[in-house]
């Protein structure tokens, strides 16, 4: 009897032991959370500093103690998808496209962005031609890329009047200076790349045309950058999604280059005009790379996080650089399609 009192005693002892163990919360040092430099990194920075404490407190209702949550910026795309891979970087808000280049190296998709759709969605170009404007009753799951010229400029004038009257040619874009950004964007490099094809090259029965093929194309820089240096006449074309000419630097930066223009009334929608349309690209993501904490466990807790803070206005605002408007859950294999769209570079 006292032998069946001691076993049960203990086994007592070890579901009181394991039941204290479940209720401790996992403890992990530090969180990284790192953006991508598709908006202004000042801008994204003071607007996502009270994501830190949100996921904290998030988290915890998973039951994971997070001691520190830091959030940056990364310089260009592929700086953010290598630091996922070595593990530098745990939560990276990825480009469709950018997400389908590192996820042959265990980059995980947890959610894809939705966000507010247009007056306009459409792949006319004459139809972006209009100020276009936020509908918040519309939720989008991807967006356009759109081709820009400073119509007020010379260049800008002549490309713009090619186009409206369908003789825009090869030896016209390619005679343009253009800005565009890093390999990893889907919006400023592959999806133009895809247009730039469709229009002057394969599809037209002539060689691969990408912008890897234009003469005087610079890349590297973000939407703000490569928006401004059009609007100073120091580039001709600018690549970027439907909402740089929305985005709070856009007008301020016409105004910096134009301000008798803007003092009489005039915005960037007078300036910057539209020459072309890209196919529709897939909304950013949230992604995970490799560390160990990052287990499906862990990945349940962040989707849910992630879910619960853009439902707050707070929360929103943490995002707004990159228009979100809310999170999906979504699998790997919705990508397939960014995938076929890199292999234009292959």
């Amino acid at each position: 009897m006292k032998k069946f009192l001691a076993v049960l005693l203990s086994v007592l002892m070890l579901a009181s032991f394991a039941t204290a163990m479940a209720s401790e919360p996992i403890v992990i040092d530090e969180l990284s959370v790192v953006f991508v430099p598709s908006a202004s990194v000042e801008e994204m920075l003071s607007a996502s500093e009270p994501m830190k404490a949100m996921l904290q407190a998030e988290l915890a209702k998973s039951g994971y103690d997070v001691k520190n949550v830091t959030v940056d910026v990364g310089t260009d795309y592929a700086v953010v998808g290598e630091g996922m891979i070595s593990g530098t970087v745990d939560v990276g808000f990825l480009p469709a496209l950018t997400y389908a280049l590192y996820s042959e190296d265990g980059v995980k998709v947890i959610l894809t962005s939705t966000r507010a759709g247009h007056n306009v969605d459409s792949d006319d170009f004459n139809a972006w031609n209009i100020v276009v404007e936020n509908d918040p009753s519309i939720i989008a799951g991807g967006y356009r890329s759109l081709i820009y010229v400073n119509a007020l400029t010379e260049k800008g004038a002549d490309l713009l009047a090619k186009a409206e009257a369908g003789t825009l040619t090869w030896d016209d874009v390619n005679s343009a200076k253009w800005a565009l950004g890093n390999p990893g964007s889907g919006a400023s490099y592959t999806y133009p790349s895809i247009w730039l094809n469709k229009n002057f090259g394969e599809g037209v029965g002539e060689a691969k045309k990408t912008v890897e093929s234009l003469e005087f194309a610079t890349f590297g820089g973000g939407y703000p950058d490569n928006q401004e240096t059009v609007l100073l006449g120091q580039a001709d074309i600018y690549a970027g999604f439907a909402d740089t000419r929305t985005n709070d630097y856009a007008q301020p930066a016409f105004a910096a280059a134009y301000p008798e223009e803007a003092a009489a009334g005039k915005t960037v929608f007078d300036a910057l005009k539209v020459i072309g349309v890209t196919d529709l690209i897939m909304n950013d993501t949230i992604s995970v790379g490799n560390a160990d904490f990052i287990t499906p466990e862990f990945i349940a807790a962040l989707q849910q996080a992630f879910l619960n803070i853009i439902q707050t206005d707070e929360g929103k605002a943490t995002v707004k650089p990159y228009s979100h408007t809310g999170y999906v859950i979504v699998q790997d294999a919705d990508f397939d399609g960014a995938r076929a769209a890199l292999k234009i570079f292959e």
